[in-house]
């Protein structure tokens, strides 16, 4: 998507005045049924859904607003396809959203903070990641450097806080699950670390396995089957 052309058909800003001066798509992710796609816009706290043509042009279908200065970055789907989750950059809070596929709206069922109320001010969410199951959440934390794990109530899309847990190094950017579900990764940036956890199915808890990758500055990691 031409982040300008975004612009040019979503003015306004949001609350927070060096992060939001203006539209800031930051990622997009098609639903699970396909044929529509949802951009989450941190600069203006909405999430935009548009219909996909067969020719890859978008029809705007929908905004759904986000609490103000909330910051919406990246985008997780529920392998049902009835429930969409998004990770909040800028007040540290995760969102569940229900999903009406016809009209592209998106309707809040619940909001949770990913860290510590001590540790809100000093933090900024990044990545979001749902396990194969649809059982689990994991979302990073930089600044509180941790893992936020939730459970996922499959009938109502409500969360729950399993556990904080350690990010393995500073600022964790990207997660990766393996297709298995058995272990996850985190790109953690400023320890030039990706470190391995073990995941346990059952509970969604992680265990550092001990092993990690050492690369300078990781922000990204895509595991291909």
């Amino acid at each position: 998507m031409n982040r300008r052309n975004f612009a040019r058909t979503h003015a306004g800003t949001g609350t927070d005045t060096t992060r939001q001066e203006r539209p800031h798509a930051h990622s997009v992710a098609e639903t699970v049924a396909g044929g529509v796609a949802i951009v989450a816009d941190l600069g203006i706290d909405r999430l935009v859904s548009y219909r996909i043509g067969p020719d890859g042009s978008l029809t705007r279908l929908a905004e759904s607003a986000l609490a103000p200065g909330a910051g919406p970055r990246h985008v997780a789907l529920h392998p049902g396809g009835r429930f969409v989750f998004v990770m909040n950059e800028l007040d540290s809070t995760v969102v569940s959203l229900a999903l009406d596929e016809a009209s592209g709206r998106l309707t809040v069922i619940d909001s949770k903070p990913t860290v510590p109320a001590t540790a809100r001010d000093g933090n900024h969410c990044a990545d979001i990641q749902i396990s194969p199951d649809g059982r689990f959440l994991y979302g990073s934390n930089r600044g509180h450097d941790s893992i936020s794990v939730f459970s996922i109530d499959q009938q109502t899309g409500t969360l729950a806080l399993v556990v904080y847990a350690s990010c393995g190094g500073a600022t964790p950017r990207n997660l990766a699950l393996t297709p298995s579900g058995r272990h996850l990764f985190s790109a953690n940036q400023n320890t030039d670390r990706i470190s391995i956890f073990a995941r346990d199915a059952a509970t969604g808890r992680l265990a550092d396995t001990g092993r990690s990758i050492d690369v300078g500055t990781p922000m990204c990691v895509k595991i291909v089957r």
